[in-house]
């Protein structure tokens, strides 16, 4: 992924789990009072909270989000097409869980300078997808997405430019060092594992629940620790954009990734 993320884009991936700020969050005055403190450190500093209780009444008319009323109180929650929004614009995340084929996708291209927007379009887009990048016009993914690309470079008026090839036959040493050279996984593993460190640091600020299954870390309500967190919650979302979240076999041994994220999503205020 290489989406910037916009406070809707937040919205949608915070009801919808991704971030785990909450799938279902607490409204009981029925405006967004608790929507906001809930989604502090996800949405921009400069985002204040009448523009994100703006954002929440437009993605309530455009049905992307719902109200729901449980044992007498209100939720927000998000609906069916907004799950189908963050689908769209963040296909990436659909990977996470899937298991791998064992197979490779090459994407080639032969594109003339005069169709050059349409090929920076193209460029953009494998990269989007979580694509590495072989040679200059030579792309690679594990992931099955060449009927969604097919379709892409259809609407786009560029297949005939394109080839496009499935294998499980691609000789390329020790797959781990061929992904990490491929995505640079040593230096986005580096990042992650730094937000590791960063709560480690700060775990003395926060009251641990010990009434959960798993733990959470809930936020002392001071200035000083919510801006820390806020901080840290924002690298995190920056490393996320970048992850092309490879099959667990590819990865170098230990991924800071899934600690990363179990950390993160355990914060709460």
């Amino acid at each position: 992924m290489r989406k910037l993320l916009n406070p809707k884009d937040i919205l949608l991936l915070g009801l919808g789990h991704v971030l785990d700020a909450a799938q279902e969050i607490h409204d009981p005055l029925g405006i967004v009072s608790f929507s906001y403190k809930n989604m502090y450190g996800w949405i921009p500093r400069r985002y204040r909270r009448h523009n994100f209780n703006q954002l929440v009444s437009r993605s309530l008319r455009t049905k992307l989000i719902e109200k729901i009323e449980k044992d007498g109180e209100v939720y927000m929650r998000i609906t069916s097409e907004g799950r189908k929004t963050i689908q769209r614009d963040f296909p990436m995340l659909s990977f996470q869980k899937r298991s791998w084929d064992g197979k490779w996708r090459i994407v080639m291209f032969d594109i003339e300078e005069i169709k050059k927007l349409a090929r920076d379009q193209l460029r953009r887009k494998l990269k989007e997808l979580g694509f590495g990048m072989l040679q200059k016009s030579v792309f690679i993914s594990p992931h099955d997405i060449l009927k969604d690309f097919f379709e892409f470079s259809e609407n786009v008026g560029i297949k005939d430019y394109l080839y496009f090839l499935e294998t499980e036959n691609l000789i390329v040493g020790d797959r781990t060092e061929f992904a990490n050279r491929i995505w640079k996984l040593d230096v986005l593993n580096e990042r992650y594992k730094n937000i590791v460190d960063e709560i480690e640091k700060i775990k003395n600020k926060y009251i641990i629940s010990k009434n959960d299954r798993v733990k959470t870390l809930y936020i002392q309500n001071d200035s000083r620790t919510r801006k820390d967190v806020a901080g840290i919650r924002n690298n995190w979302l920056n490393i996320v954009i970048y992850d092309p979240f490879l099959p667990k076999s590819l990865l170098p041994k230990p991924w800071w990734g899934g600690e990363a994220s179990r950390l993160i999503k355990s914060l709460r205020i």
